[in-house]
């Protein structure tokens, strides 16, 4: 902080008028110098530290994932749009695990994380409602912004990720059955399978079908599936190629609705948003928030594209009006409870705003 000299006087006590003009003089003319100095000295010290903020990103998806893509490009955007003055640097190694990420921002381990809330369950419930099953009959390019717009419509003043400025959040790509044995073509087929969810509601969902959860971040889906202590998992295509699996899960069961997806979310530590100027935090937001939730959507949705492209070799086959009659009947306690803890966590009307949802999503497929 710069705080001002001080004025310790050069007048002494003397009998010589003269001599006290002068000193009177003299004194006057190194105050304003002194002045001038300080100002000078402060303005430059304001002006280095408004163009030098620095924020760090904890990343634990793969390099080359089309996550770290967005964010690349996002991270281009903010440094344009703040004229230069936040940039945005990776850390060398993800700080703690990736279901630690929401307490690694809050605490100011890092500036900047992607969440997953479904790795920590119960802590978000009112977010679980873009995890349900049999919500999604459109591309993940509509889900993403449509995912956002209820966010902040509904959502937010509920406060789910009070402690963190939300980026952005969005939906993933609605997920499959894809396991090793199958393809499954029955709810009794599942009886027994070890299936990785992953989210809590998905752990419900296999729970529903009578198979056994497992409950693991995707990080770890490689060793849990090519050591077999999972036979399968709800999983997209695009996942398939990105954490190496689509040589080991070769079935792959479409439920029409989709199993379920992940809600995921980029925040930022509060204390360090709040301390940059109102015109940066603008600007941030500006490149942000449905801007950059359909960015990730378009992103995700080729990825989808391009893996079924690639994924030649496995076993297809979408779930018959039998089996999913079943499930729907199976699944029916997950949405409901998902109403009641979403209403005891401060949501005013939990199944009106997944009323809303259903209709943002149909527009959306629409349009």
């Amino acid at each position: 902080m710069c705080r001002p000299a001080r004025d310790h006087g050069l007048q002494r006590m003397t009998n010589d008028p003269i001599q006290t003009g002068r000193n009177e003089m003299l004194h006057t003319t190194l105050k304003s110098l002194t002045a001038g100095v300080f100002a000078a000295t402060c303005a430059f010290a304001s002006s280095a530290t408004a163009q030098d903020t620095v924020l760090k990103y904890s990343s634990w998806f793969p390099e080359s994932h089309s996550t770290n893509t967005v964010l690349k490009a996002w991270i281009e955007d903010v440094e344009a749009a703040t004229e230069g003055r936040v940039t945005v640097e990776y850390l060398p190694k993800t700080v703690q695990t990736p279901r630690d990420q929401f307490d690694v921002v809050v605490d100011g381990l890092a500036d900047i994380v992607i969440v997953l809330p479904g790795y920590t369950p119960g802590r978000f419930p009112v977010l679980e409602i873009g995890e349900l099953p049999l919500l999604v009959s459109t591309d993940e390019a509509t889900l993403a912004p449509a995912f956002y717009t209820l966010y902040e419509t509904e959502i937010a003043p509920a406060e789910p990720f009070k402690g963190a400025q939300v980026l952005t959040t969005w939906a993933s790509a609605p997920t499959h059955i894809a396991t090793k044995p199958g393809p499954i073509t029955s709810m009794e087929q599942m009886k027994g399978l070890k299936i990785r969810a992953p989210s809590a509601t998905a752990g419900l969902v296999v729970d529903a079908m009578g198979a056994v959860t497992v409950q693991k971040p995707v990080t770890e889906i490689y060793e849990l599936a090519s050591s077999g202590i999972v036979d399968g998992t709800f999983f997209s295509y695009g996942p398939m190629i990105s954490w190496k699996t689509k040589d080991i899960f070769q079935n792959v069961t479409v439920m029409p609705g989709g199993m379920g997806q992940s809600v995921i979310a980029v925040l930022m530590n509060q204390g360090k948003f709040d301390s940059l100027s109102e015109a940066d935090r603008t600007a941030i937001m500006e490149v942000s928030g449905e801007k950059l939730a359909r960015a990730f959507g378009a992103a995700w949705q080729n990825d989808e594209d391009v893996a079924l492209a690639d994924l030649g070799n496995l076993t297809v086959v979408e779930a018959s009006d039998e089996f999913l009659a079943e499930f729907k009947q199976a699944i029916e306690p997950v949405e409901a409870a998902w109403v009641e803890k979403a209403k005891a966590a401060g949501l005013a009307d939990p199944a009106s705003t997944l009323a809303n949802f259903r209709a943002l999503l149909e527009a959306a497929q629409t349009n």
